[in-house]
């Protein structure tokens, strides 16, 4: 019927389109042979946890190697694990992000209570897979573990995130880590992708501090509009607020005379023009501003807030 509302398993296939993973059982393979090779002595030795948290480099590959942990409980039959591959799997769960890099949403982890609370249909164990846990909000993450902690029957949950530090502490404590090993192919994309993502934003985040330093206000239009739709992943947030720092102590080291290396030389004139307009003791409060970057890391509070958090206080201290 035109205009019904889609059916459990049509939302599960569009969620899941874009990481469609038919070779998963080759590509984990290839990526992270010596975790595979733990996971499958775990489930051999009936040892394995319920709760595993998976920290590493790789995006595809690190969901590839939660849906292989997968077949080892599901079955590597050949039906089995082209249901895997396909995401179609009665008993595999998966929370994944709508688009590449995006966060995962607190209503999506609400959308799969019901599943939480009921047991295997095939299997003797339900397999769940959330993605990017690092995204998570407090209440996210709370209403997660609530059900971790009284598992309806038995549970196999895959949790992936780039880095354990930055996932909530109350999840990390009730899960067993695992840092990933991956393959120099595996670590050299990675590094790649942060290259690239260097030279697309890096020039952003001078534009952002300039408009910042001169105390304009659309600085707040600029961050939502320019440099936000730039930055996805929870390491490119760090990588920017760095380079917020680093722009600052060039600013106060360059005014203040002091023979420093720049890490961004290359802006020595704009330097030389902030340092006219601000006086020394101005430009060293607006960096301890930015060192506020440090504690927000910390912080579950949305990346557009860290940033115009200490936009308005240095503003406030340029005055």
């Amino acid at each position: 019927m035109a205009g019904a509302k889609k059916t459990i398993k049509q939302a599960k296939q569009e969620e899941s389109a874009a990481f469609e993973l038919a070779d998963f059982l080759e590509l984990a393979e290839a990526s992270y042979p010596k975790n595979v090779e733990q996971f499958e002595q775990a489930v051999k030795e009936d040892r394995r946890s319920h709760l595993y948290l998976l920290a590493g480099a790789g995006e595809e590959e690190k969901l590839a190697l939660a849906l292989r942990f997968a077949s080892m409980v599901l079955g590597d039959d050949e039906d089995t694990t082209k249901r895997i591959g396909l995401f179609d799997h009665p008993d595999l769960v998966t929370v994944l992000p709508e688009k590449p890099g995006a966060a995962i949403k607190i209503a999506q982890i609400r959308a799969i209570v019901p599943e939480l609370t009921t047991t295997a249909l095939e299997s003797d164990v339900k397999v769940f897979i959330i993605d990017r846990v690092e995204t998570l909000t407090t209440a996210a993450a709370n209403s997660l573990l609530k059900f971790i902690e009284e598992p309806a029957g038995p549970q196999l949950i895959i949790l992936l995130a780039d880095r354990a530090e930055d996932v909530l502490q109350t999840i990390v404590s009730r899960a067993q880590v695992v840092h990933l090993t991956p393959t120099p192919e595996v670590e050299a994309k990675a590094q790649a992708g942060l290259a690239a993502f260097k030279d697309d934003v890096q020039p952003l985040v001078f534009k952002w501090f300039e408009t910042a330093m001169v105390r304009d206000v659309s600085v707040m239009a600029y961050t939502q509009s320019t440099l936000l739709p730039k930055v996805s992943e929870k390491a490119e947030e760090d990588e920017v607020m760095l380079w917020i720092q680093q722009l600052a102590r060039d600013v106060f080291m360059n005014k203040s005379g002091a023979n420093a290396t720049l890490y961004f030389p290359q802006l020595a004139g704009f330097y030389k023009q902030i340092g006219q307009r601000y006086s020394t003791d101005q430009l060293q409060k607006a960096l301890e501003k930015t060192l506020v970057f440090d504690q927000l890391k910390k912080v579950q509070v949305s990346f557009q807030s860290k940033l115009e958090k200490v936009a308005l206080e240095m503003a406030i201290v340029l005055k």
